[in-house]
């Protein structure tokens, strides 16, 4: 909802120095709606958040386990910024 909001109000900036209201309705639904919008999404991200259970040791287990899998695309960047590609390796 707020992306599609974003589109409108883009569209809406042509029209900053004109003596036009043809968007403003457009402005009128737009800045309440993609407020509470934004209000619900953070609201559920602080609570997704707090309630979050973090386990070091598990992670640090993770880590060793994969023996630094998880790094793979910034060492492919690396190569691919070297001239190396999937094919050469």
């Amino acid at each position: 909802m707020i992306r599609g909001n974003s589109i409108t109000a883009l569209e809406n900036v042509a029209l900053w120095h004109e003596r036009d209201i043809s968007h403003s309705s457009a402005e009128r639904m737009i800045l309440p709606d993609a407020s509470l919008g934004l209000d619900y999404m953070l609201s559920l991200m602080t609570g997704i958040i707090e309630d979050m259970v973090v386990y070091p040791d598990r992670m640090m287990q993770n880590l060793e386990s994969t023996r630094g899998l998880v790094f793979s695309p910034e060492l492919c960047c690396c190569w691919l910024n070297r001239g190396l590609t999937g094919r050469s390796l």
